[in-house]
């Protein structure tokens, strides 16, 4: 590894967080109080020296983040800032004097281009992908921690960005940690089994009849949610708490025991949609659990939907698509409910046992208004069709929609225009007379 120029190692970096850093900090927004201007601090996440460890060892992690030290100090840096390490990948720059955001967003933009020139280790030639965040004094913060970990969650609102530069913004800052303390919280209600379902009809657009139901998970009483929790949320909290295998269990158990009350208790024969993530087929027991699931609850295979979002998996993985084929073999109904579906990926899909496709028309706020659009639903339709896959559109939002969608070959629908997602109890009384 080639490292021109001088710099800290990793215990004088360690040592300078340790010994004053935030007391330094706070030395100059008490001399910025005093005499006046800004201060500007900049996280930078190098995107590199963590890769480094792994690939090469962390003496040539260390080599390339004192490679990157001395790069900021010679070609960015005034004699009045100063740097530290905040973390292995982080690099804190401390500008001050700073005259409001244009010149600490100028001055991030020559760190940008000094952090990520090449730089060699061994024989190769890599570079650093870096993220940088910006929090000012006095607009952000008053203090150094506050402006430290401002200018973090900036950083990581920059991965998302062209530029990869971003400023703190209070309202982003705010939604941030909204999601992530209602992902904690969703991890304690999935524990606590608070988790209730509800369930959207689905209705044969032919007929106009209910012929299925989506069963949805819901967090009640939790203002900030809405009725029906995205899947993927919910199962990244899952995940992340170690109850994915728990929460797939009881999701699949309760619904298909709703399910067959329906039958039994409101003449309603139905069939139930679940929503999982193709990556739950890594699975092994998923398709064993099913099968115990039906025998319990009495139900014919046919009468449950698997319906798989995240399928990128199934390309990539032969243990995901040997899952899927005994999914099939049991005579579980299979759909695809991806909207990042790419068009390329078709021609794998197509390969697999799936028999529906639904289409989400939020991506088509507009479908009625808008010939172009229409056109391209009615494609993707007949496509299915040749496909021998029946396509069930979600989030239709009225009656006139609903009825285009017939008119355009659309086999089932389900949304809003029928009514919201409800407790099985309260479905059974809306919907009860279509068969009893």
């Amino acid at each position: 590894m080639s490292s021109p120029g001088v710099g800290f190692s990793g215990e004088e970096l360690a040592g300078t967080v340790r010994i004053g850093f935030l007391d330094r900090i706070g030395m100059r927004l008490e001399g910025a109080k005093h005499q006046g201007g800004g201060v500007a601090l900049l996280v930078v996440d190098c995107g590199l020296v963590d890769r480094a460890d792994a690939v090469w060892g962390f003496a040539v992690g260390d080599a390339i983040r004192k490679h990157i030290y001395s790069r900021l100090r010679e070609e960015v840096l005034r004699s009045e800032d100063f740097l530290a390490s905040v973390g292995r990948d982080d690099i804190c720059c401390v500008l001050a004097p700073i005259d409001g955001p244009q010149m600490a967003l100028l001055a991030a933009e020559k760190v940008m281009r000094a952090a990520g020139t090449s730089l060699w280790a061994a024989e190769d030639e890599v570079y650093a992908q870096p993220t940088i965040g910006v929090a000012l004094y006095p607009e952000h913060g008053d203090n150094a921690q506050l402006l430290l970990q401002r200018a973090k969650g900036a950083s990581r609102f920059a991965r998302a960005l062209p530029g990869r530069i971003a400023l703190h913004d209070p309202a982003r800052e705010t939604d941030t940690t909204a999601r992530f303390l209602e992902e904690h919280r969703l991890r304690k209600a999935i524990a606590d089994e608070k988790l209730e379902l509800l369930f959207q009809p689905q209705f044969e657009l032919r007929s106009d009849r209910v012929m299925g139901a989506e069963a949805m998970l819901a967090w009640p009483g939790v203002a900030e949610t809405s009725a029906s929790l995205p899947a993927g949320l919910v199962y990244t909290a899952a995940e992340s708490a170690g109850m994915f295998d728990t929460l797939i269990s009881s999701f699949l158990n309760r619904a298909l025991r709703n399910c067959s009350e329906f039958r039994y208790a409101a003449g309603l024969d139905l069939r139930v949609s679940l929503n999982l993530s193709a990556r739950s087929l890594l699975w092994p027991v998923l398709p064993d659990l099913i099968e115990r699931a039906l025998r319990t609850w009495a139900l014919r295979p046919s009468r449950l939907v698997i319906e798989f979002s995240e399928t990128a998996v199934l390309h990539d993985d032969a243990s995901a698509r040997e899952g899927l084929e005994r999914l099939k073999a049991l005579g579980v109904r299979l759909a695809i409910d991806d909207s990042a579906l790419a068009v390329e990926a078709l021609f794998g899909l197509a390969q697999l046992p799936f028999q529906e496709l639904k289409i989400n028309l939020n991506d088509a706020p507009d479908l009625g208004a808008e010939p172009k659009h229409e056109r391209i639903v009615r494609a993707v339709i007949d496509l299915a069709h040749q496909l021998r896959l029946d396509v069930c559109a979600t989030n239709v939002p009225d009656a006139a929609l609903a009825e285009r969608l017939g008119a355009l070959n659309c086999d089932y629908a389900q949304g809003s225009y029928k009514g919201p997602a409800v407790a099985a109890d309260r479905f059974v009384e809306r919907y009860g007379y279509d068969f009893g």
